[in-house]
């Protein structure tokens, strides 16, 4: 297991998020409710900017047809970034694409070990 250093935990306050590169390829390390996620930084339609993205709780809803809810709400465990260009909604546990399972992004372990943040290698 090889451990990437990120940065201090004091330096990613509550709220805040940042991009680091992981073998050429960016990845958006946010703090958002006492957690910390990490997950690739490009949105895969076209290349949007996934750290310019909000983070919300994930739409659930239950359909009786196409277009055609009977209920919903917002999802108290699961957080997803959308990306700003397009709209397209991504899991920050998983990286799952919230209306494709085919699409999905990768996402990162984060370790905390005496106040640094590091990201686990895969």
């Amino acid at each position: 297991m090889t451990l990437i250093p990120i940065c201090s935990t004091n330096d990613l306050p509550e709220g805040s998020r940042k991009t680091v590169n992981v073998e050429d390829t960016p990845v958006l390390v946010l703090h958002v409710d006492g957690s910390y996620y990490a997950i690739e930084a490009t949105c895969p339609h076209q290349s949007g900017p996934l750290g310019q993205g909000i983070v919300l709780p994930k739409l659930e809803a239950t359909f009786v047809s196409a277009g055609k809810r009977l209920e919903e709400s917002f999802s108290e465990t699961i957080l997803t970034i959308s990306c700003p260009w397009h709209g397209w909604e991504f899991d920050l546990s998983t990286g799952a694409h919230c209306g494709d399972s085919e699409v999905t992004l990768s996402t990162f372990e984060i370790v905390e070990k005496e106040g640094e943040l590091f990201l686990k290698s895969p």
